[in-house]
């Protein structure tokens, strides 16, 4: 459940300002790239006079860089002297914007990250399976899994051997669906993927699902693991679902961690925001969660430090998980959490 941040505890090595840049990438357009080098200008021109050429200039070479079509937004962070810290991510961004603090707006990054689920996709058939497992949107690996087809067809011959031919039938796709769940497996471990999706067609689906299934129930490690079947035939419909079914699993993840608070908070209302700052600042901290309502509010004062991006900064500095969640009881100012001790 936990999210890999340690280059952005690397971010805050160091003392600000920073710039957190939020820039659509509206790749699905037909002038995707007019767009975005709108976008990109935009962001450019709030950059906040102050800073030194060199740098900004060094910033504007950074977002110049970058594609148009790698995610359906970026986001880049940068201290005052850098370097930038640019991260594409498939949560969509209303209009560009550039916000300075002492501090960098980590939440959406985090938000995006936990809400990136790895994942294999199984396109099987009878005689074996194309296996790809991705990180979020990106390929890890592929495999392919080619089983046996001398037996791969029931005939119909008639007669006395007509059972035998279907049992030969029979054996052959259970063999290549035990190959292709075993393969499938081996890529679960090495990936760390917590969603394994079966394509293909029906009677070859439901084997290799079934197998699967007693596969991850029978092993502990994988007790986080689902699998699903998905009827949808092609690409487009195959992505749609899996979306939905990595949806549900941050969901649940995110669910999960508001139960763990409420079950070991010290009173039903959760800890006080100065409660979590002090432990934060002590080590304390075993899990923050974090709701940041509106990611778009614009303080008075730019020096100022916004209170959840200072406990983001403490949790990421002493080595706590951090989860984005909604706005619950057990979250005040923001903020909620787990402590060590």
């Amino acid at each position: 459940m936990s999210t890999d941040t340690a280059d952005l505890r690397d971010l805050l090595d160091g003392e600000g300002p920073y710039l957190t840049i939020a820039l659509p990438a509206p790749s699905a357009h037909p002038d995707a790239a007019h767009r975005f080098d709108i976008e990109r200008k935009n962001v450019v021109r709030a950059i906040p006079g102050d800073w030194p050429d060199d740098d900004r200039d060094e910033l504007v070479a950074d977002l110049d860089d970058l594609p148009h079509d790698a995610g359906a937004a970026v986001i880049a962070v940068r201290r005052l002297g850098g370097p930038t810290h640019v991260e594409f991510i498939a949560d969509e961004v209303h209009g560009a914007s550039v916000f300075q603090g002492p501090l960098p707006r980590l939440v959406p990054l985090l938000d995006a990250r936990q809400r990136t689920i790895g994942h294999v996709v199984v396109e099987c058939d009878l005689a074996g399976a194309d296996i790809v497992s991705f990180d979020g949107g990106t390929v890890l690996e592929t495999e392919t899994v080619e089983g046996d087809t001398e037996h791969i067809h029931r005939g119909h011959p008639g007669g006395w051997s007509q059972r035998r031919f279907q049992q030969r039938a029979e054996n052959t796709w259970e063999e290549n669906a035990a190959d292709v769940v075993e393969a499938t497996m081996e890529t679960v471990d090495r990936s760390g993927a917590r969603l394994v999706a079966v394509t293909g067609p029906t009677r070859a689906r439901s084997m290799v699902v079934e197998g699967l299934r007693e596969v991850v129930e029978g092993r502990g490690q994988h007790a986080d693991v689902v699998v699903v079947g998905i009827e949808s035939g092609d690409a487009e419909g195959i992505a749609a679902d899996v979306v939905r079914h990595t949806a549900d699993i941050a969901a649940r993840d995110s669910m999960a961690a508001i139960d763990d608070v409420k079950e070991r908070a010290s009173s039903p209302g959760g800890y006080s925001p100065g409660e979590i700052s002090s432990a934060l600042a002590e080590g304390r901290v075993e899990l923050l969660l974090v709701d940041d309502a509106d990611p778009t509010e614009v303080l008075d004062d730019p020096a100022e430090t916004r209170f959840v991006d200072h406990c983001v900064a403490g949790a990421l500095r002493s080595g706590a998980d951090i989860r984005v969640v909604p706005n619950v009881a057990v979250v005040n100012d923001g903020v909620g959490a787990i402590m060590r001790w």
